[in-house]
This record gives C-alpha cells, structure tokens and sequence, in this order.
C-alpha cells in the first residue's frame, strides 16, 4: 500500500511585528512521507514552489540549514529522527526568501513521530572480558576516546560539500542492523549506532561522499577510525579499519579509499561499522543512502 504524504497546501506569511496575512495563489507546497517519521529514521521535507527563490532555510531545534533544490521547483531538506527519540511532534520551520522581498514565507511542518511498538532484533556477542568490563584506566582512555568522537560527529559545518547520493563504502552482507539490542556477555548495552559489514580483511573501504576527514585515530572500542564532515550537518563515521589511508583535514572525493577492512577495537572478525549522522543525530546510514539516491550533480543550494 502506498505511503501517505502530508501535504501543507496553504502558506502562511509571517511578518516581523507579529503580523500574519495568508498569501493566497503562491502556490507552496510543503510534503513529507508520515511513514518515514519513526525513530532512526531520515525524513525528506519537500518545499515545492513556482517562485523564484533567493535562497530556502529549515529550522530544527537550535539549527538553521539550507535546503538542497533538486528540481527548478522543488527544495528538500534532510530532517534526522533520533533512535531514542521520544517526542511526538517534531516542529519544522520553513523560511523561503523570494527575489525582491525583505521578509521571508516562513511555513511550519510538525512532524508526528511514529513510534512503531516493535522491538528491535536481539544480538548475543561473546567476547574477552577486557572489552566488555574495564579498568579505571581503561575507562579513563574510553571516556576520552568518546569526547573526541563525539565532538566530530557533532561537527556542523554550513557548507554542503556534496551534490551526489550517498554510496555504500563497501560491498558485504549486513551482518548487524541499525537499532539492534547489542548484548555483550550477557550484559545488555545501547542499540546498534550503524550497520556492520561483513567483508573480507584488507578490503578497501570507499568515501560514502565529498567530505573532509575530522578523526582518523585509534579508538580503544571503535579500532581505527575514520569520521568524515560532508558539510551541512551531514557526517558518516567508519570503524574497525585494518588501516586509514587519510589524514585529519584531508579532502576526499565520493568513491576514494579511506583505509581498509579490518576488525580493530571491539570486533568478533573483520567488518566495517558504518555510521551517518544528521546534525549530531544518529540515523541509519542505509536510509541516508536511500533518501539522496535521487539527488544527482545539477541539485544546488540556491
């Protein structure tokens, strides 16, 4: 059965002082599949419009971001659920500046989360017990490690270093979803953060997109790791590499090798975690692919 849209036909036109006058035959649309609004999810808010654009913003919580105009007509912007998300609406604000006029089109979008009820997949791991219960010491280093990675995947750079989809950086079945309950020795642990994939040791690993390199380390839990910023609060993080073949501050491009297959870290053999991130919000990497697969080199930020 085909999804449901929601669809905002009319605009409303929010003046400075507090004045709101309805615009009658702009011809806005705003749309979004309310299928798509579950926990880990990507939600592609749609702005369609005949006007003549100087530019068209989205507002989430405490971050402003263009959209990317994939049509003459038609403006997206790439909203990220959380996997933990708990609210039941999550508010969108739309600002469209035509050509000519001072004061934006601001529209509003409330996305209605919808919390399926199903219980994610359980994975049972066994593991040397060095990895699973630590030290103080260890634990200091894991803390550190976290701080580091947390600050990149945070990284929230305006700029939209991307005008291609998303790629899968490496072939492989998945060996572990996206939200699956991890149990490790019997303790359980946060949810899946990516998808593993299963492939053979030494096997190069691609860029998902254009981006800069902003952590290629060695983690204590996470192996070698590479995180990169695609710009405009889009990051993808990459685990348990053998080897990085890149350096923090390095520009890459959609395809190149990065490093190589490994089982670095906390890893039962070789795979790589593959990760994606929306304006520090975890989201499942292989719904980031699917959600840019339309986007080509003609879609620009206007």
């Amino acid at each position: 059965m085909a999804s449901k849209k929601n669809v905002i036909p009319a605009l409303i036109f929010v003046a400075c002082l507090v004045l709101i006058l309805p615009a009658h035959g702009a011809g806005i649309q705003v749309t979004w599949d309310s299928d798509a609004v579950v926990p880990g999810s990507i939600v592609m808010v749609s702005v369609t419009t005949a006007q003549d654009l100087a530019a068209c913003e989205a507002v989430v919580g405490p971050d402003r971001f263009p959209l990317v105009k994939v049509k003459d007509d038609r403006y997206v912007a790439l909203v990220g659920i959380d996997l933990g998300e708990k609210k039941e609406i999550i508010p969108v604000d739309l600002d469209l500046f035509p050509f000519g006029e001072e004061t934006p089109y601001r529209l509003r979008a409330d996305l209605e989360v919808r919390q399926t009820g199903e219980k994610p997949p359980v994975q049972n791991l066994s593991l040397p017990t060095g990895m699973v219960e630590f030290s103080p010491e260890r634990l200091k280093r894991i803390r550190k490690d976290n701080a580091e990675l947390g600050k990149s995947l945070a990284a929230r750079t305006r700029a939209r270093f991307w005008d291609e989809g998303f790629l899968l950086p490496v072939p492989g079945r998945i060996s572990a979803e996206f939200g699956v309950r991890r149990v490790l020795n019997g303790q359980e642990r946060a949810p899946h953060s990516g998808v593993d994939i299963a492939a053979n040791q030494g096997t190069p690993i691609q860029a998902s997109n254009h981006g800069v390199v902003v952590l290629a380390e060695d983690l204590y839990l996470m192996g070698k790791t590479v995180v990169l910023d695609h710009g405009w609060g889009v990051n993808t993080l990459y685990g348990h590499l053998e080897g990085i073949s890149v350096s923090e501050g390095e520009e890459v491009n959609r395809g190149n090798t990065i490093g190589t297959v490994g089982a670095t870290g906390r890893a039962t053999g070789p795979h790589l975690h593959f990760g994606a991130y929306i304006r520090g919000i975890k989201v499942d990497p292989l719904k980031l692919i699917e959600a840019t697969r339309e986007f080509s080199s003609s879609g620009q930020v206007p």
